[in-house]
Order: structure tokens, then C-alpha cells, then sequence
């Protein structure tokens, strides 16, 4: 096999062998392109994310029809997933992968009809857009990702695709604000989802028809539609990711209850901390191993929580925010890693979709919880109510702490 032909053979085993630099690679053809693809996917979503709100409220639509509209996105993305992992185990995982940047690409060009109606439709389809993206991506990370690397595998890619958000949002409310308009933004997020079909393709022909398990897994997969055996790192992403809507879009309003200026420089820090830090956070969990890693993540961010509490002034919020971000980078690593390790080769797919549902069914319910809670007891109560749901991560963790793999170490492919 071919060192570029990092994810051939789905149903084979991904171990990495000590003194042979074919599988301890980590940047191969197969996974540049595949960092490159979801980028370019996710750079699409970040330009939409902030627009389809405005573009309702433009054409005579409420806040509760902006509400739904992003529902009709959000529904469909979290529902199909189980069914394409499925599919991703029975076809080639970056084959769906592509299907969902041409939904997104459809979806993008869909808005620029002028119907109000047509948002929901052209949510639709880019909610099953964006469900192929990131079954499909998170498939073919989970294969490329050589055993040793894992960690640091998925410290680049969760790296790589947090990067969109800190440009593309920005670009899309200048565009709308400043020499374009809702359709320049609505044709540049297709252009933006099409750019990377060439890279998808190229990723596809360099990968062969399933292949049998070349061994036996000790990894049983589980019936129906998810899979069990990756439900513990499915929990523990759910834990951290239900936490952060306290602060990533509750934050302004706090600070202004507290008279508390500048906040946006929290965005900007937290973004460049989340990003840079990522790769080094995910090296080091390859080291320590799992368990220990998701403990720091968890601590760093009840860290970070604590100081917002407790603060009176911007610095203490911005030390809050970085803390909290570090803690979230560490998690979405290593239990994104953690996932990779307990799925068994024959239903990679359906593990990682299991998996990647964690991520936007955290923060959509963490959003509603984090709002209802500032409701009812106030902000304050609020980030308490955050730090009670990352000590439930802690608990879990540690009523868990000995299922959990054990680093691998040259000589010992297998994390056991």
C-alpha cells in the first residue's frame, strides 16, 4: 500500500507500527486533503450561520421565524447522521462526504431565491448537507489517523475546521453591511462548498472498495442505528459542549449586566487560543492518554467558568474565556480521539456518527438550557449551572476512569 493511500481500506485495521513511517505518518495526501475539505465546508457554514437570521429579518420575518428557520437546518442535520454513518460503513466514507458539500453548495444557491419560504427548504438540504460532511469527515479522520498520532490527528482537523468561525462570520456580515448583499454572501458560501469537490474527489480515487478486517477486533459493533461502544466519548463531548453556550453566546450580555466593556476581545483570544493550542493538546493526549487529558480539559473549564463568576472587571472574564477555551479544545481532541480508539473497523461510520451528534446536540440544547437558566436565576446562576454540568462530566469520567484505553506505546500498536 502505497504511504498516500493513508485511508484505503475502510474495514482495515489503522495500527501504527513502530520503526515503519507508513503508518505513524501523519500528513499524508489523504489527510491534507481531507483537512482542506471540511475547512472548505466549514467556511461555508460559517458564512451562513450569522446571515440566514438577518436575511428573515430583511424580508418581514420574526425572531421566532429566524429561530425556525435555523431549526429546519438543525433537525435534519442531527437526524440523518445515524443513517449515513450506516452507509459510510457499507460505501466510501468520503463518497458522503462529497454528497454534503454539493447539498451545501445546492443549499447555498437555493437562499438566493427570493421567497421566504425557500429558507426552509434550502435549510433542509444543507442540514443533510452538513450531517454528510462531518459523518463523512469524522469516517475518514478515524481511518487516516494513524493509532499512535490520534490525538494530534484530531487536534489539526477540530483545529482547522474551529478556524472558519473566526474569519468567515465576520466576512459575511461586512459583505451584507458594507458592498455586497445577502446574495453575494448566499453565491460565495456555494462557491466556497463547490471548491472542495475537487479536493474530495481527488481523496476518493486514492481509496479502494471495504476490504475485510485483516484481524479480529476486541471492539464488538452494536445493533441499530448508533453505536454503544462509543458512548462514553460521545458523553463526555456532550458534557463539555452542553457547558459552553453560557459563554460563547452569553457572554456580551453578562458583561454588559456588569458594566463591563470590550468583550469582543474575548472572541479574539479565545479564538487564537482554541486554534493554536489544539494540535499541542492533542500531541500531548497521545502521551498521557486519554482519561487524563479529558480531566485537564474538564478542570481547565470549570477553571475558566469559576473566574467568570467571579469577576468584576474584563481581565478576569478574558482569563475566564481563555480558560474555558483551552478546556474545550483539550476535550473536543481527545474525545474525538477517544472515539477513534473504541470504534470498532467495521462500523467506523456509524461510531462516528454517534459521535459527531455530540457536538451540535450540545451546543443547540446547552444554547436553550443556558437561556432558560439566565431567565430563571439570572446570569450568575446561569455559569453555576454550567460548572454543575462539567463537575457531571468529572463524575462520569471518573466512574469511568478504568474502561478507559491506556496510551499506546512503541512496541504496543494496540491501546488496549
Amino acid at each position: 500500500m502505497a504511504e498516500d493511500n493513508a485511508i484505503t481500506g475502510m474495514r482495515a485495521r489503522n495500527l501504527a507500527t513502530p520503526g515503519t513511517g507508513l503508518e505513524t505518518k501523519l500528513w499524508t495526501r489523504s489527510f491534507t486533503l481531507l483537512c482542506i475539505t471540511v475547512m472548505l465546508g466549514y467556511a461555508h457554514h460559517a458564512l451562513m450561520t450569522p446571515t440566514v437570521p438577518l436575511y428573515v429579518d430583511d424580508k418581514g420575518g420574526s425572531a421566532l421565524l429566524a429561530g425556525l428557520a435555523l431549526l429546519a437546518f438543525s433537525v435534519p442535520s442531527v437526524a440523518v447522521r445515524p443513517f449515513l454513518g450506516k452507509l459510510s460503513d457499507a460505501w466510501n466514507p468520503v463518497w458522503i462526504l462529497t454528497i454534503g458539500l454539493v447539498l451545501l453548495a445546492l443549499g447555498g444557491l437555493l437562499f438566493i431565491t427570493p421567497l421566504l419560504a425557500m429558507v426552509f427548504f434550502a435549510g433542509i438540504v444543507r442540514g443533510v448537507g452538513w450531517a454528510g460532511l462531518n459523518t463523512g469527515g469524522y469516517t475518514a479522520l478515524a481511518t487516516a489517523a494513524p493509532a499512535l498520532r490520534r490525538g494530534e490527528a484530531s487536534g489539526y482537523y477540530t483545529g482547522i475546521t474551529a478556524s472558519a468561525s473566526v474569519f468567515f462570520p465576520a466576512l459575511a456580515l461586512w459583505l451584507i453591511d458594507g458592498p455586497g448583499s445577502f446574495q453575494l454572501v448566499f453565491l460565495l458560501s456555494a462557491v466556497i462548498a463547490a471548491s472542495g469537490l475537487p479536493f474530495a474527489f481527488s481523496m476518493a480515487r486514492m481509496m479502494r472498495e471495504p476490504q475485510a478486517v485483516s484481524q479480529p477486533s476486541r471492539v464488538q459493533p452494536s445493533g441499530g442505528l448508533f453505536e454503544r461502544g462509543v458512548l462514553l466519548a460521545t458523553g463526555l463531548n456532550f458534557c463539555s459542549t452542553l457547558a459552553a453556550p453560557a459563554v460563547t453566546a452569553f457572554l456580551p450580555l453578562y458583561a454588559r449586566s456588569l458594566d463591563i466593556g470590550n468583550i469582543g476581545l474575548y472572541y479574539v483570544f479565545a479564538g487564537l487560543t482554541s486554534i493554536v493550542i489544539r494540535p499541542l493538546l492533542g500531541q500531548k493526549s497521545d502521551a498521557i492518554g486519554r482519561g487524563p487529558s479529558i480531566a485537564f480539559g474538564l478542570i481547565s473549564q470549570l477553571a475558566g467558568l469559576l473566574m467568570i463568576v467571579a469577576a468584576t472587571s474584563l481581565p478576569l472574564i478574558l482569563l475566564g474565556g481563555v480558560f474555558m477555551s483551552l478546556g474545550s479544545a483539550m476535550n473536543s481532541s481527545a474525545t474525538t480521539a477517544l472515539a477513534m480508539d473504541l470504534a470498532a473497523p467495521e462500523s467506523r461510520g456509524k461510531s462516528m456518527a454517534t459521535f459527531s451528534i455530540s457536538f451540535q446536540l450540545g451546543a443547540g440544547v446547552g444554547a436553550i438550557l443556558a437561556g432558560a437558566l439566565a431567565d430563571a436565576v439570572g446570569f450568575r446562576g446561569m455559569y453555576v449551572g454550567a460548572i454543575a454540568i462539567t463537575v457531571l462530566g468529572l463524575g462520569l469520567l471518573a466512574a469511568t476512569w478504568k474502561s478507559l484505553p491506556r496510551p499506546a506505546t512503541p512496541g504496543e500498536p494496540e491501546l488496549a
